[in-house]
This record gives C-alpha cells, sequence and structure tokens, in this order.
C-alpha cells in the first residue's frame, strides 16, 4: 500500500489557489512544495505530484497558517484554473441537478480520487464526498476532505448567487481539535462521527432555476468540455455516463432502459447497442445503481422497508428482500442489523 502511495500520483489543482490560500493564511507556498518535494511549474494542465507529497503538503499548510484553516482558505478561493469551460458550464445550467454533471467530468480531469455522490431522502439531498486515493490511514485525508467540502460549499454557493442553501454538514471523522471552525467557516450545524462526509440541503434546491436557460450558450459549454475530455483523457465510456444519471436521478431506477435513453439524449436501440459494444448490459447497470442506492437508504433507519422498495421500483417488500438478498447475500433487515452492529 505505502509503495502505491509512493509511485502513482493525483493532480494538484488550481496551483494559482494554493498561494491565494497561503496568503490568506500568513506564508508563502513555494518553500512549503519545495520541503514537501514538490516542484511547482506554471504549466497548460493541473501537476501531477504523489500522493504522499500532497498530504505532507497539506499538513504542513495547515501547521504554518496564522488566523484561518488553511484547507477552508483553499476550498474557499478554488477557481477551475485552465477550465474556463467549466465556469461556462456552471454560468449556463438551469438548476444545481443539472450542475451536478460537472462532477463526473472534474473527476476525469482534475480528481480522479474524488466521487460525488448525490444521496436523496425524503426531503433532504446529501452531496457526499468519497475518496478513492489507497491510504492505510483514513486520517492522512482528513485535510483534502475538509478542501472537497469547502470547494463544492464555494462553487454552489457561487452558483446560487449566496443563498443559505446549506442545511447541516456531515463529517465521518471524530471531532477535531479545530471543530468550532467548521461551524464558523460553514454556519450551519456540523455533525462529526457520520457515516459519511456530506453537504446537506433542502432537495427542492436541486431543481430551484439558477439562470435563464440559455440553450446555445449551455450546448457550447458541455461541447468545449467533450471536446476537452476526448483529447486528454480519450472518449468516455458510455457505461460511465448510465451510472452517473441513474445515480443523478434516481427515479430512473423505477423505470427501463428507454427512460435512461431519454435523459441522455439518445435513442434507445443506440444506448443498448453502445452498452453491448462495452460488454455490458443495461439491466446489469440499473440493478448495481439500485444495490448501491438501496445499501445507502438502509443505513438511514428512519427510512422504511417500503419507502425503500417504492422508491427502488420493486411492486412490494417480498420482491425488494428477494432482489436483495440475490445482490449481497443478506437480507436488508440483516444487513441493517450488520450496520448496527459495526456501529457499536
Amino acid at each position: 500500500m505505502l509503495q502505491s502511495l509512493t509511485t502513482s500520483s493525483v493532480p494538484l489543482p488550481a496551483l494559482g489557489s494554493w498561494r491565494q490560500a497561503a496568503n490568506v493564511c500568513g506564508f508563502t507556498i513555494e518553500p512549503v512544495f519545495r520541503d514537501a518535494g514538490i516542484v511547482a511549474s506554471e504549466t497548460q494542465a493541473p501537476m501531477r505530484v504523489p500522493p504522499l507529497n500532497l498530504f505532507k503538503a497539506f499538513s504542513m499548510c495547515v501547521e504554518r497558517a496564522k488566523g484561518h484553516h488553511f484547507p477552508f482558505a483553499l476550498g474557499d478561493s478554488f477557481v477551475f484554473e485552465h477550465f474556463a469551460e467549466f465556469d461556462a458550464f456552471i454560468a449556463s445550467c438551469s438548476t444545481l441537478r443539472e450542475m451536478l454533471e460537472l462532477a463526473s467530468w472534474a473527476r476525469e480531469l482534475l480528481a480522479p480520487w474524488m466521487i460525488i455522490h448525490l444521496d436523496e431522502f425524503g426531503s433532504e439531498a446529501h452531496l457526499r464526498v468519497e475518496m478513492a486515493v489507497p491510504d492505510p490511514d483514513p486520517r492522512a485525508l482528513c485535510h483534502v476532505r475538509e478542501v472537497a467540502l469547502s470547494a463544492i460549499n464555494q462553487l454552489i454557493r457561487r452558483a446560487t448567487k449566496g443563498s443559505r442553501w446549506l442545511l447541516s454538514v456531515r463529517v465521518a471523522s471524530t471531532p477535531p481539535s479545530h471543530q468550532q471552525q467548521f461551524t464558523q467557516h460553514f454556519g450551519v450545524p456540523v455533525f462529526f462521527g457520520e457515516a459519511a462526509d456530506a453537504l446537506v440541503m433542502d432537495r427542492r434546491w436541486l431543481d430551484m432555476p439558477l439562470n435563464a436557460f440559455v440553450p446555445e450558450a449551455h450546448n457550447q459549454a458541455r461541447m468545449m468540455i467533450e471536446r476537452r475530455m476526448s483529447r486528454e483523457v480519450g472518449e468516455r465510456r458510455l457505461v460511465e455516463e448510465v451510472r452517473w444519471a441513474l445515480e443523478r436521478r434516481p427515479e430512473l431506477l423505477r423505470d427501463g432502459l428507454e427512460a435512461t435513453a431519454a435523459a441522455l439524449a439518445l435513442h434507445p436501440r443506440t444506448l443498448q447497442r453502445r452498452l453491448q459494444a462495452e460488454g455490458i448490459k443495461y439491466v446489469d447497470i440499473q440493478s448495481q445503481a439500485k444495490c448501491q442506492r438501496a445499501q445507502t437508504m438502509l443505513k438511514r433507519r428512519a427510512i422504511s422497508m417500503e419507502s425503500i422498495s417504492m422508491e427502488l421500483g420493486f411492486s412490494d417488500r417480498r420482491a425488494f428482500t428477494f432482489a436483495f438478498k440475490r445482490w449481497t447475500g443478506l437480507s436488508p433487515s440483516a444487513y441493517r442489523d450488520q450496520l448496527g452492529q459495526n456501529s457499536r
């Protein structure tokens, strides 16, 4: 595990944002990078550095900061440096739900170690942040998580023109020594020891109008992003598009291939043919998405089995139980009980 952290590399996006955050915190970033073994260069693409070097730089920045918590300063100053088309896309999105499509592009171009999930529970929507960097010690990622939560909050606050969209913040780690700074920074209740890191909002915010929809500007921004994607990371596999659509729009889990094809602006036969070319069936992708959604909902004991069954498109609880047991080897009740035992 340590070897992979040393030999692999992750992007270091927005070098200018690092400099600005360091200035806010009362130090200069260049000596930190030098001591962390990072050779900064002004390139037209994000630098790539070994994860261990990145974690070391974060820790050093936190230690040198004066009067501010560095991860929050970095998140607040984060900009899509060298990616003007991302800003154009945000400015042309009509809703937050539409804007969240940016997460999959940002992951492939800027932060392959970060996955953003959209979970919808009743009246709430949770933007759940998951880190995929291999690391035996979760504490090494705590500052990276703080930056991610702060940056996402800043981008959405900018898109909503300063509206108070955030209800609360959930943090998976135990309360840190700078716990009070979380509340001061986000301005909402912050809960520690949660199942995941997440920003919580009123679900209605997902579909509230942000901007006057101008199809030409929106399509142009999307086309620019797709061009960069094909140039820098190659054509995205359609299976990832389908998975993201099912995660972003849970109502598609109740429908068939035709509804998902419409959401992706594809003819059903085209979607089916392209998935077959990638060696996977739509029903298998949908089953995986239903399983993941079910596991997420089962973590919240206030959600009944009947509600979960209905949201996932099953005719009744028995049908859901049969499917869940086929996916995981456990009944939904046994899975929920197992979660309770592991949290003790």
